[in-house]
């Protein structure tokens, strides 16, 4: 009887060791993105335009110089989307590698402005004859 205890045990200990196998753990690896944003029609830098990712991260706000800089983000693929008032918003893909700077620069079109009318324009009949 006590024989078969010790087996029974012995069996539990070798499934036990056998069942455990090791993990490997991956470690979460960071780059960087950076880049500029700029007025497409003037090529000018744009400040305080206003850049967020996905999957999220940060939101910021571009510099004086239109640069901005996400530091020590998760290696993956992100969409960086920028928005500006007065412009169009517009976003671009990039790849962010282990301990490498992935590079975004986006323009921004200019938004359209609607022509203004008038009541003048709305009421007159076409005829200027003065009748």
């Amino acid at each position: 009887m006590i024989m078969n205890y010790r087996i029974f045990y012995f069996l539990i200990l070798i499934f036990a060791f056998t069942s455990c196998e090791k993990d490997a753990i991956d470690l979460e690896t960071f780059g960087r993105i950076e880049g500029f944003v700029l007025n497409s029609e003037t090529e000018e830098p744009l400040s305080n335009a206003s850049i967020t990712t996905t999957p999220p991260t940060n939101s910021i706000l571009t510099a004086p110089d239109g640069t901005f800089a996400f530091d020590e983000i998760p290696s993956g693929s992100y969409s960086i989307k920028v928005s500006k008032s007065g412009f169009q918003n517009n976003s671009v893909s990039v790849t962010v590698r282990e301990e490498k700077t992935a590079i975004a620069n986006i323009p921004l079109a200019p938004e359209e402005e609607e022509e203004e009318t008038t009541d003048d324009d709305e009421e007159g009949d076409g005829n200027d004859d003065g009748s």
